[in-house]
C-alpha cells in the first residue's frame, strides 16, 4: 500500500468511527441536525460543496485500485464526489425527499453501526499495514 492509501484509510476510518460513535451517543442531536439541515436549501448546498471538494481531492489524489484497502479508499472518493455533485445539482425538495425515503429515525442504528464497522475496518487496515 502506498503512504497516501495508509493515510487516507486512517483518516477516513477514524472519521467514520468517531462520527458513528457520536451518532450512537448523541442520537437526539444527530437526528435533529439531519432534520434541520434537510429543510434548509443553503445548508444542503453547503454540504454538497464540502462533499464535492473532499471527493475531488480523493479522486484526483488517490485513483488506486490495486488492493482492497486502496480500492475502498478510491470508492469512498468516487461516492463522495458523486453524492456531493448530486446534492448540489438536485433540487432541494428532491434532496429532502431522499432524506425522507432513507427513514433515518427508523434505520438510525443500522446507519451508525455500518459506519462504525466500516470505519473500524479502514482504521485497522491503515494501522496494520
Amino acid at each position: 500500500m502506498t503512504p497516501l492509501t495508509l493515510f487516507l484509510a486512517k483518516l477516513i476510518g477514524a472519521y467514520a468511527l468517531i462520527m458513528s460513535a457520536w451518532m450512537l451517543v448523541r442520537r437526539d442531536v444527530a437526528l435533529q441536525m439531519i432534520e434541520s439541515v434537510s429543510r434548509e436549501p443553503v445548508a444542503i448546498a453547503f454540504i454538497g460543496m464540502i462533499r464535492l471538494a473532499i471527493g475531488l481531492a480523493i479522486v484526483i489524489g488517490h485513483e488506486i485500485w490495486s488492493d482492497a484497502t486502496a480500492a475502498l479508499v478510491s470508492l469512498v472518493g468516487w461516492l463522495t464526489l458523486i453524492s456531493g455533485s448530486l446534492t448540489l445539482f438536485l433540487p432541494p425538495q428532491t434532496v429532502r425527499h431522499i432524506f425522507a425515503r432513507m427513514d433515518y429515525e427508523k434505520r438510525y442504528p443500522v446507519f451508525a453501526l455500518v459506519s462504525f464497522a466500516f470505519g473500524g475496518a479502514l482504521l485497522i487496515a491503515g494501522f496494520s499495514a
